[in-house]
């Protein structure tokens, strides 16, 4: 068996530290148990015109001089980040020899018997710019292969009757679905006749000595560590240097608003191992962002996550699995006292759903040779 896997990954727009690792940890998971893997190099359309490297060149038709000016002034710390992600990618991902777009993606010579959609908004028209048939398995090149998504994420659901007709035709690529939130896996369930599994994200599939070996850890300690990803958290910032201030330490935010530096220590261009190394080494976290939480829970860190509208079902349907509800707070709500998760019981049902993830995921793949 071998397996190829298509998901946004290397082409994320803003150079996203959830976007690598999902697509990483995944990798690293199936390679723990012996399945000959490859990521699909796969350039998604709605990245055509839009620049990792100089984002301040895209054609971004809304807002357009606002977000310019924005990506300017992140020159300097943009190119440092970009060649760390560069570099991850070069030394951590297992990928194609070929980069495919989705016309070359379409009638190519795949050498894997399985396809999986992993992770992450691939199924978001709203993100992708409209369905990607490459995150669908909508591809001739696909055809008589076995086809599975894996903690597909749809996001806001919203959809046109049009848009409805056309997921539901489009879930009939797939031998196996599964979605990662709650609300997506209800949502998708009436689309389809086939059984939908809600399963983890693969980020939390593997525990913390996993991601060791990739680990950097910071120069610096006794922190509150504030990601503050694509939406810029005041609130999320007052309530971190509140708790610094209270146990004697300093805020260090990950983040590209430079605009903040005279809040916090604000870290504009770090790369995924330093990254993970930040949330390691954290003694609290804030964050308003989905793999913020993920690496909370693997690192076992007192966190809280703040509500970033329309993309919070991700992080409240985590939370709930795992009876962790209270953590997260709308940016009206006053910061309760920092009080210890008690982490047994949080990995206790964080196993239960490893275990259901795993059964629904070794299933699928054993339908190639059924």
């Amino acid at each position: 068996m071998k397996v190829g896997i298509i998901s946004i990954n290397r082409y994320s727009k803003h150079l996203n530290y959830g976007a690598a690792l999902h697509s990483y940890a995944f990798q690293h998971y199936l390679d723990l148990h012996g399945i000959d893997n490859v990521i699909i190099d796969y350039f998604p359309k709605f990245m055509e015109h839009y620049s990792l490297k100089y984002p301040f060149l895209s054609k971004q038709p809304k807002e357009q001089l606002k977000r310019s000016l924005f990506w300017f002034f992140n020159f300097f710390p943009n190119i440092r980040k970009y060649k760390k992600f560069e570099n991850f990618f070069k030394n951590h991902y297992r990928m194609t020899k070929c980069q495919y777009t989705e016309p070359v993606l379409r009638n190519a010579q795949l050498d894997f018997d399985t396809v999986i959609c992993e992770s992450d908004v691939i199924w978001s028209p709203h993100s992708t710019g409209g369905f990607d048939n490459g995150y669908f398995c909508n591809m001739p090149s696909m055809q008589g292969k076995n086809k599975i998504s894996y903690a597909a994420c749809i996001g806001y659901t919203n959809f046109s009757e049009k848009r409805q007709e056309r997921f539901r035709a489009l879930l009939k690529n797939f031998d196996a679905i599964s979605v990662r939130e709650i609300q997506g896996t209800e949502f998708t369930q009436q689309f389809t006749e086939q059984k939908v599994y809600n399963v983890l994200d693969p980020t939390l599939l593997l525990d913390a000595k996993d991601y060791q070996d990739i680990i950097i850890p910071p120069k610096e300690s006794n922190y509150v560590l504030v990601y503050n990803c694509l939406k810029n958290n005041r609130k999320m910032l007052r309530d971190a240097k509140k708790v610094a201030q209270q146990k004697n330490m300093k805020v260090i935010e990950l983040s590209v608003y430079y605009n903040n530096f005279y809040l916090n220590k604000v870290k504009l261009s770090i790369g995924i191992e330093e990254f993970l190394g930040y949330f390691q080494n954290a003694s609290y976290v804030f964050t308003n962002a989905f793999h913020g939480v993920c690496f909370s829970l693997i690192f076992k860190k007192n966190f809280y996550t703040y509500a970033r509208g329309t993309k919070d079902s991700r992080v409240t349907s985590i939370l709930h699995l795992l009876e962790l509800d209270s953590k997260f707070l709308e940016n009206d709500e006053e910061l309760p006292p920092i009080e210890d998760i008690d982490y047994q019981k949080v990995y206790r049902n964080l196993e239960r759903e490893r275990k259901n993830s795993e059964e629904f995921l070794f299933n699928a793949l054993n339908q190639t040779n059924a």
